[in-house]
C-alpha cells in the first residue's frame, strides 16, 4: 500500500510539468487560431476613426488587442486542468496506452493485488523518461496567416494621414474657444454682481440669463452648432430688453442737464449725466421760491421748451416739465416745486434704467463676440493650408511658365542665328554676282553704256543677272563656265 501511495505521489510530481507544457500547448493554439479577432478589431475602430471624428483613435483601437490578450492570458492561468486528464492526454500524445492514467486510478485503490503493483511499476519507468519537450508545440498556421490582412490594413490606417483630424481639431479649438467665451460670460456675471447701480431684480434677472448661458457653454463637447445656436438665443433675448429709445431718452436728459446749468449761471459740461439734471431740477425745485416774478415766467418758458423738446424721447419728464411751467405761469409755486420732483425722480429712474441698458449693452457685446469667435475656430488653420497650397501651386505654374519662356527664349535665338547665317549666305552670293557682272561689263563696252543708262535712271532698279543653282544638277556647272570662258577667249 505504501508503494502504491508512493508511486501515486511520484506520478503526480512528474505529471505537473507535463500539465504547464500542455497549457502552454494550448494557449498558443487558441492564441493562432483567434489571433484575427484582435486583428479585425483594431482595423475596424481604425476604420471608424476615418468615417466619424473619434477622439484618442489609437487608444481606442488598442482596446480590441488588449481585450483579446487579456482573455489568452486568462486561459493560460485560470482554465482548469486536473492532473487525471493530464495523464489521459499525455498518454494519448505518446502512445503510452493509457499507463499513466490507469496507474492513478489504481493508486486511490485501499487494496492493492500484484497486478496492480506491476502496472504501477511499469508506469512509473515509463514516468521516468517523460520530459515536458516531448510534448511539441502547436499553432495553426492558416488562420495565423488570415489574421495578417487585417492587422495590415489596421497599421495602414493608422500610420496613414487621417481625414478626420481636421475634425478633431477644429472641434477642439471650437471646445477651447467656448471655454473661454463661457470664462467670459462668467467674469460679466461678477461685474453685474458688483454693479450697485442696478436694482437687485435688475442683477438677479441678468445673473440668471448669463448663468444658463455658462452652463449650457459648459457643458458642450465641442458643438460648433449648439454652442452657435444657445448664444444666439441669450442674444436675442437681451436684444429683446433693450430700450431703442434709451439713447434718445439719455440724450435728452444731457441736454436739459446743460440747459439747467446755463440757467442757473453755471458753466455747462459738455458730457453731463442724467445725475446732474435730476440734481439741477431738485436745485431748481428749491430756489424757485427766490426767484422773481419775471424770472418766473422766464423760467416756464425755458421749461416749456424743454417739455417740447423731450415730448417723443421722454414723456414721463416732458409731462413734469408741462406741468412746472403751467404752475409757474399761474403763480402756483408749490404746484410747480411738486412737478419739479416729480421730474428729477423721473430723471433719477432714467438713470436707473440708463444703467440697466448699459449692463445689457456690455454683455450683448460678449455674447455677440463669443459667437463670433466661435464661429471662426478652427477655420484659420485651414484657410492658412488652403493658402499655402494656392502658393506652392502659383509658384509651381511660374516655374512652369519660366521653363517655357526661356525654352521659348532659346527657341527664337536658334531660328534668329539660322536666319542670320542664311542672310550673310545670301549676301557673299550676291557680291560674288556683281563681281561676275562687274567683269562682263568691263570686257564688253556696249554693256558698259546699258550700265550707264541704267544708272542714269533712278526710277528703274539695276538688274542682276540671276546665278544658277548648281546645287540642282550635279555636274552642270563647270560645263556652262567652260563654255563660257571659250566664248569669251574666242574674239580675242
Amino acid at each position: 500500500m505504501a508503494y502504491a501511495l508512493t508511486t501515486g505521489d511520484y506520478l503526480r510530481r512528474r505529471l505537473r510539468p507535463l500539465a504547464m507544457r500542455l497549457r502552454l500547448r494550448d494557449t498558443l493554439l487558441l492564441a493562432s487560431r483567434t489571433l484575427w479577432i484582435g486583428a479585425a478589431g483594431f482595423a475596424l475602430v481604425q476604420i471608424a476613426g476615418r468615417l466619424l471624428p473619434i477622439p484618442d483613435l489609437l487608444l481606442w483601437s488598442l482596446v480590441p488587442p488588449l481585450f483579446w490578450i487579456l482573455v489568452i492570458l486568462g486561459y493560460l492561468i485560470v482554465r482548469p486542468l486536473p492532473l487525471p486528464r493530464v495523464a489521459q492526454r499525455v498518454d494519448s500524445a505518446l502512445d503510452l496506452r493509457e499507463r499513466l492514467a490507469t496507474a492513478l486510478e489504481l493508486s486511490r485503490r485501499a487494496e492493492q493485488e500484484p497486478l496492480d503493483e506491476q502496472q504501477q511499476a511499469d508506469a512509473r519507468a515509463h514516468a521516468d523518461t517523460l520530459r515536458p519537450r516531448m510534448l511539441p508545440l502547436r499553432i495553426d498556421r492558416r488562420p495565423l496567416l488570415l489574421a495578417i490582412v487585417p492587422l495590415a490594413i489596421g497599421l495602414a490606417s493608422a500610420l496613414l494621414p487621417n481625414p478626420q483630424d481636421r475634425v478633431l481639431q477644429e472641434r477642439a479649438a471650437v471646445q477651447q474657444s467656448v471655454n473661454q467665451t463661457a470664462g467670459q460670460i462668467h467674469q460679466i456675471q461678477q461685474q453685474i454682481a458688483q454693479d450697485q447701480t442696478l436694482t437687485p431684480e435688475q442683477r438677479a434677472q441678468l445673473e440668471k440669463e448669463l448663468a444658463d448661458l455658462e452652463r449650457k457653454l459648459r457643458e458642450n463637447p465641442g458643438n460648433r452648432e449648439q454652442a452657435l445656436a444657445d448664444l444666439s438665443t441669450a442674444e436675442a433675448r437681451l436684444q429683446q430688453r433693450l430700450d431703442p429709445s434709451a439713447d434718445a431718452r439719455r440724450a435728452a436728459l444731457e441736454q436739459l442737464a446743460r440747459n439747467l446749468q446755463g440757467l442757473s449761471g453755471q458753466q455747462p459740461n459738455q458730457r453731463p449725466s442724467i445725475g446732474d439734471a435730476a440734481d439741477q431740477l431738485n436745485q431748481l425745485a428749491q430756489q424757485i421760491d427766490k426767484l422773481t416774478p419775471e424770472q418766473r415766467q422766464q423760467l416756464a418758458q425755458n421749461l416749456g421748451q424743454q417739455a417740447a423738446q423731450m415730448a417723443q424721447s421722454d414723456p414721463q419728464t416732458a409731462q413734469s416739465l408741462s406741468n412746472a411751467a403751467q404752475a409757474l405761469q399761474q403763480g402756483n409755486i408749490q404746484q410747480a416745486q411738486q412737478s419739479l420732483n416729480q421730474a428729477a425722480q423721473s430723471a433719477q429712474q432714467a438713470q436707473q434704467q440708463q444703467a440697466q441698458q448699459q449692463a445689457l449693452q456690455q454683455s450683448l457685446s460678449q455674447v455677440q463676440q463669443g459667437r463670433q469667435n466661435i464661429a471662426q475656430a478652427g477655420q484659420q488653420g485651414q484657410q492658412a493650408q488652403s493658402g499655402q497650397q494656392g502658393q506652392q501651386g502659383q509658384q509651381g505654374q511660374q516655374g512652369q511658365q519660366g521653363q517655357q519662356g526661356q525654352q521659348g527664349q532659346q527657341g527664337q535665338q536658334g531660328q534668329q542665328g539660322q536666319q542670320g547665317q542664311q542672310g550673310q549666305q545670301g549676301q557673299q552670293g550676291q557680291s560674288q554676282q556683281g563681281q561676275g557682272g562687274g567683269n562682263g561689263q568691263g570686257g564688253n563696252p556696249q554693256a558698259r553704256r546699258r550700265a550707264g543708262s541704267r544708272q542714269q535712271r533712278p526710277g528703274l532698279p539695276a538688274l542682276q543677272p540671276q546665278q544658277p543653282d548648281w546645287t540642282s544638277r550635279p555636274g552642270a556647272g563647270p560645263a556652262r563656265s567652260e563654255r563660257r570662258d571659250a566664248g569669251s577667249a574666242g574674239p580675242e
